[in-house]
Formats: structure tokens, sequence, C-alpha cells
């Protein structure tokens, strides 16, 4: 049979060289039939040449990898491509799974590795051209890739073995003992921040995968899949106390390899053991549920799911499910004393819950209290922002990772302070003022701290510390003022009584008003009208 074909793409020779001996040496029906230093030259080479596999660097002058496998989509769709990328690159190379890279490899490249990409490839071209000679519907040939990874992730959710278990038979999916569940996630504060965002969440999944893969091949049946964020592992093995602790011990070897020679820490999740494919979402959901532990226990762990026993009441809990603490935090500060407030609740909370649900409890709490803060300032139909307090409730109970659920919550909360000050400075007048104007017009009646901060949309104290920032006075001193004022004015025009003028100016009797009359000043307020007004001496 003639040797399959491969173009490597790479700006520097020395990689170009060292793939074209790796490949040559290797063993394989596999030979390099050209080479291109940029994504230009490499199209002009595969039209002339027709290459089965394209190997691509990233980084590339005049047309990069990126662009490379664009084109290579629309023109070509059968040619299979990998990526070459060092860490660094993953920012830049996660856009090349959108156009269909079925996998890369990693600066400086592993011999074993590309060994491994070459073996898929001619697994798959051998599938594709069996389906061809034969003719025979898709689904009677072995599944692809990609349709057994659709077929799994139906299995999880409990959605194909009552309905189509032909489906699965056809496509290999069968398990002669037993199910196992693991369920590996990648432990995000244990990447630098240079190196993970969000969007690039899938190579990291598909780096964690190969990792996986390659720990059970020869160990143990299964299969390895992603979903999502997560790499999803179905074990065949026994259901057995043994088979629970050697799948266990795998686990952490799997952990401990990913992260010497990853440099990443990931956290796995075990679920029970069931007997038969229609229970594989049974497995998977207590994978699930184990994960939600690294929340109390931290990262870089291996989680067995078992039954949780039952919660006594947890006195764990943080300040921001009090609303004037909350509403304190949203307040003050910027984005990072808010972020960092937030970190710091979660940690807490984290550090002293005895289960996850307590957890979750108290950060719904938190998300409640901010929602009804946003109602009392008619903000509830811009946050949360594109979904119900529901959707984002949900959001946060998928969440099992302490750094993501303090990212998260303080991601939502950042977004409520953003509106709560463009509401604020839209209104045309600060809540200091607003105050001080009703004081202004209402000084004769009952005016509390708590009342005047229910009458602004804030916490009490933050009203306090609002005055004295803007004002250089207490709320108190301010209130005080206002109404010895008045009484000032009533004592030197009116003839009205003293005690009169105390009850009408807001004190509430003649003793206080006498005392705190002489305190602001210097006399009593009989005084104060004999000194000003010797003609009423005597009334």
């Amino acid at each position: 049979m003639d040797k399959r074909t491969v173009l490597v793409v790479d700006d520097e020779a020395i990689f170009r060289r060292g793939l074209r001996h790796l490949i040559g040496t290797s063993g394989k029906d596999w030979e390099v039939v050209g080479e291109a230093k940029d994504g230009l030259e490499a199209l002009e080479e595969i039209e002339r040449l027709k290459p089965e596999l394209v190997i691509t660097d990233i980084r590339m002058p005049r047309l990069d990898g990126i662009g490379l496998q664009e084109q290579i989509r629309e023109r070509h769709p059968n040619i299979r491509c990998f990526v070459l990328s060092g860490y660094n690159d993953f920012r830049y190379a996660q856009s090349s799974l959108r156009y269909g890279a079925r996998d890369y490899l990693l600066k400086p490249v592993d011999k074993e590795e590309l060994y491994r990409v070459l073996d898929q490839v001619e697994r798959e071209l051998l599938q594709k051209e069996m389906q061809q000679e034969k003719r025979l519907p898709a689904q009677s040939a072995a599944a692809s890739s990609e349709e057994r990874e659709r077929l799994l992730d139906g299995l999880v959710r409990g959605e194909l073995p009552h309905a189509r278990p032909g489906e699965l038979r056809r496509a290999g999916i069968e398990f002669e003992r037993g199910i196992y569940c693991l369920v590996v996630e990648l432990d995000k504060d244990s990447v630098e921040r240079t190196r993970y965002e969000r969007q690039e969440a899938e190579l990291f999944s598909l780096y964690i995968r190969q990792f996986v893969e390659e720990a059970l091949t020869g160990v143990r049946a299964g299969f390895v899949f992603r979903r999502g964020e997560s790499v999803v592992a179905l074990l065949d093995a026994e259901v057995s106390a043994e088979s629970r602790e050697e799948i266990a011990g795998l686990s952490r070897h799997i952990a401990a390899k990913i992260r010497r020679e990853g440099n990443l820490t990931i956290t796995i999740g075990i679920g029970g053991g069931v007997h038969g494919i229609e229970e594989a979402s049974k497995s998977y959901g207590e994978a699930k549920i184990a994960l939600l532990y690294r929340l109390t226990s931290g990262g870089n762990r291996v989680l067995l799911y078992e039954d949780p026993p039952r919660q006594e009441a947890s006195s764990a809990k943080t300040p921001l499910t009090h609303r004037g603490y909350l509403e304190q935090a949203l307040l003050e500060g910027g984005d990072d004393d808010l972020g960092e407030r937030v970190r710091e609740g979660i940690e807490q909370l984290c550090g002293s819950a005895a289960s996850p649900g307590v957890i979750h409890e108290q950060v719904c709490r938190m998300l409640l209290e901010a929602y009804g803060l946003a109602v009392d300032r008619g903000l509830q139909s811009d946050w949360p922002e594109g979904r119900d307090i529901g959707g984002a409730l949900q959001g946060a109970l998928a969440i099992s990772s302490r750094t993501e659920l303090a990212a998260y919550c303080a991601g939502m909360l950042r977004s409520l302070q953003a509106l709560i000050r463009r509401s604020d400075e839209g209104g045309g007048m600060h809540a200091v003022d607003k105050v001080v104007r009703h004081i202004e017009e209402h000084y004769a009646e009952p005016i509390t701290l708590g009342s005047m901060a229910e009458l602004v949309y804030l916490n009490a104290s933050y009203l306090s510390s609002l005055f004295k920032t803007r004002l250089g006075r207490s709320f108190v001193e301010i209130l005080t003022a206002v109404r010895v004022r008045e009484a000032s004015k009533r004592l030197l025009h009116t003839d009205d009584k003293i005690a009169s003028i105390a009850y009408e100016t807001g004190f509430s009797n003649i003793r206080h008003f006498n005392r705190v009359f002489k305190t602001e000043t210097g006399r009593t307020p009989k005084e104060f009208r004999e000194t000003l007004r010797p003609d009423r001496a005597k009334a």
C-alpha cells in the first residue's frame, strides 16, 4: 500500500526538518511529501501535492495557521489538520478548533505523541475508505470519532440507551462488566492568567483528554471524550470495592502525570459503579456531585462519590448575605475592592462549610439579596443581564471550583454595581443632598438615620459615612443644626412660647431642647431670646 502523505508547515526550518526526520524514521505508513514556511506557500503545495494530513504551526508570517485552516476547510474539507503550539499559544491557537483541527501537538514535539496522532488519522482514513468501498450507510460502518462523542454525550445524559441502543452497539460502545464514570476538570487557578481565559477552555480540555487517553491505553478499557470544559471517561470494570480502589489509584496517577508534565493541576470526580449501560448517566451524575466537593476540599484532588451524610445545621456563612454589608460593598470602592471582598467571602465560606450544599445555599442567598437591591432601585429588568435571577442561580450551582465561584459572583455583583452607579448619576441629586432637602422640609417630623436610609435606598451605616465624606459632618449634626436654626428664627421673630417652638421644630421635650440649643449656641433658648430681643425678656 502506498504511504499516507503529510505536508509540514512551519516558518522555522529546524522544526520542519525535525518532523520530517521523526515521521521518516517512525516505521509508520506515512511520509512527508512537502514543506511550507507559511500559509500561502502551504496552499500552493496543497494544490500540487494533495496531502492527506497537514501539520501546521500557529504563528507564521503572511498567512498564519488559523487562516490556513480556514482556507483548507473551505477548499479541501477532506484534508486532516493538526496544530503545532506552545503553552503561550493557547489563547491564539484555540480558534483552530473552530476550523476543524483534529488535535494539536505541543512544542517541542514528543515522538510518541506524534506517532499517536498519525495512528489516529490512519484509523479515521481507513474507516472512511471502508465506507466508500462497501458503499454502506454511515451508520453501518464504524462511527467516526465525532459521531462516537455525540453518542457518548447522549449516553451520560441518559437519552440514548432506551431510544437507540442499536446505534450504540454499531458504534462499538459496549461494556462487558460494569461502568465507572470519571469527570476530569482543570483547576483553573493552577494556570497563569496569561495562559488561560475562559474562551480557551477547549484547548485545555483537549490537552487533558490526551493525558487521560494515554494513561488508560492498555490499562483499562473504556471511552474518553470531552463534554464542555470537562473530560469524561467511561471505564469498563467490575462493580466492586477492588475496582473502585484501582480506578482511584489510576486517577491519582493521571493527576500526578499531568501535574508533572503539563504544569497543571486537575480534580477528578469518580461516580459509583453501575452494572448496565442504561445506568451510565447515574454514575456520571455521581461523579459531578463528587466534583462539587472541590469547593470544600480545594482542587488537585481525586474525589469519590459517596452518599452524602445528613447535614447538621451549619454556621458557615458569608457576610455578603447580609443586605447592609452587601449594599455597602456594592456602593463603596472600585471593582478591585468588590472582587476582593467577594473572594474573601467565598474563601471563608468554603473553608468553614460542611458540604457543597451549604456553600451553594449561601451563595444563592447572596445573589437573591443582590436581586432585592436591584428591585429596590428598579433595575431588575437590567440585572441579571441576559437572563432572570433563576438562570443566575443555576449558573452558580453548576460551579465546583472556589476560584471560579468567586469569579462568577464577583462578575455578577460588578455588573450590578455599574448599573447602580449609572442610575445614581442619572438621578441628578446625590443621596446626601436628597436627605438634607428632606430634613429642611420635614424637620418638625420624627426623622431617623434609618428612615432616611430607606428614603434613598441605602444602608444606614453607609449613608452615615456619606455624610462625613460629603459634608464633613454627621447626619445627627446636620439634623440638629437645621432644627436649632429654625428654632432660633422663631425665638427671634415670633412671640410663641418656648415649649411650643421646641415641639414644632422636632424636639421631643423641652428639657432636650434646652440642652441641645445651649450646646449649639452657648445660650439656653430663654437667654437667646432675652439677649437678642430685650423687648421680649419677660415673655
